[in-house]
């Protein structure tokens, strides 16, 4: 998920339905799991939740997911970016409507007119604004697309805020070779309002919040980003793939959680994204996945049980196909295609998919929700 450089797609790539014959799923031993990574959770505090802005090599993302009650997916990102001649702010709000329409655009501003708290906690650059409760450690973001189409949400946490170890996965070896620190909300409570067409309506639903910083992030080559809603459970896989090319010591990289019940039941870093069919892009010259597969593997944090999640579905409504250069200022698109050939983000938003949960091989629940996805391919290998 190449979430720092999400970005509106041009009226061409307008959403689609396509319809695909499902094929059976992969059986486990048949693809290979993530690298093994232990699987420690750790409580995120404010110093993993605030901007760091970094020297030159980095960008750096909030990004706040809705999921809301009317059928609506939704999302808003500030971004960070040292990677070209001169920092800058990229800020992006998507709305896409359940009858299929969507509205959206991407700004970019200079890193001067980022405004950042005392505590670097709470940013705003025009359009967009971030506050951060530190009592409540509630969100509120304010996004104004146009005089007709805004919005004002609060993320209220139904569960801590979490990172896996120190929050640091690595593109190689060490740190020099470049690095992804995440920190997670896998679910909040939505309250506010969403104004689009000039029509006000409530803004309830459920939330997904993280937070990341990418140095070198050519060193990727792919990502998959799952995250998965319904009133009281979620799933969220975060996953990365490092090129062969680069005789890294890292293959694969994935995060992943389940919440049930408004409780995080797991963190799992034993997990797999498999695209089980695939489509060429003729743009892009790449091939996004029409059946994708995922496997979460990991242990109860209360008791240490196995635990086991399964979710399979078919990509049909796909909402964006996404050229990230054509969107970029022109001196960072000049810095990125000098390491990155291609960038293209694909997403999807699917409704009642079912994920099948195993606790100690046993204790088998089936969980239903609407499930967002990103496939984001940096590269051609």
């Amino acid at each position: 998920m190449l979430s720092t450089w999400k970005s509106s797609s041009n009226s061409a790539n307008a959403a689609k339905k396509v319809i695909v014959a499902r094929k059976e799923d992969p059986q486990p031993g048949s693809y290979p799991l993530s690298d093994p990574v232990p699987a420690v959770k750790t409580v995120a505090t404010e110093d993993d939740i605030k901007w760091r802005c970094l020297a030159s090599g980095s960008t750096e993302t909030m990004t706040f997911y809705m999921t809301l009650d009317d059928g609506t997916m939704a999302f808003v990102q500030m971004a960070y970016s040292s990677l070209g001649l001169s920092p800058n702010v990229g800020l992006t709000c998507r709305f896409y409507q359940p009858d299929g329409q969507k509205h959206g655009k991407t700004f970019n501003q200079s890193a001067g007119a980022l405004k950042l708290s005392n505590n670097n906690l709470d940013a705003s650059c025009e359009p967009m604004s971030i506050q951060f409760d530190t009592a409540t450690r509630r969100f509120t973001v304010r996004f104004t697309l146009s005089s007709a189409i805004s919005m004002h949400v609060t993320f209220t946490p139904c569960v801590d805020f979490f990172k896996i170890g120190d929050g640091k996965s690595l593109f190689g070896k060490s740190e020099r070779d470049g690095f992804v620190q995440a920190c997670f909300l896998p679910k909040a409570m939505l309250s506010g309002t969403v104004t689009v067409a000039g029509v006000a309506r409530p803004a309830t639903g459920s939330g997904l919040f993280h937070h990341a910083i990418q140095m070198k992030p050519q060193n990727a080559c792919k990502w998959n980003f799952v995250n998965f809603q319904n009133a009281t459970d979620a799933l969220m896989l975060y996953e990365f793939e490092v090129p062969a090319k680069n005789m890294s010591d890292v293959n694969i990289v994935s995060q992943g959680c389940f919440v049930h019940k408004g409780r995080l039941i797991a963190v799992t870093t034993s997990n797999r994204a498999v695209h089980v069919q695939r489509v060429k892009d003729e743009a892009s010259g790449y091939e996004y996945p029409s059946q994708l597969f995922i496997s979460w593997n990991g242990t109860r944090l209360d008791d240490g049980a196995d635990v086991k999640i399964e979710l399979s579905m078919l990509l049909s409504n796909k909402l964006d196909t996404i050229d990230v250069l054509a969107e970029l200022p022109y001196l960072l698109r000049k810095f990125i295609q000098t390491f990155i050939t291609a960038p293209f983000l694909f997403s999807w938003f699917e409704k009642g998919v079912k994920a099948t949960v195993s606790i100690n091989g046993e204790e088998d629940m089936h969980i239903d929700g609407d499930a967002f996805v990103e496939s984001t391919f940096l590269c051609k290998e």
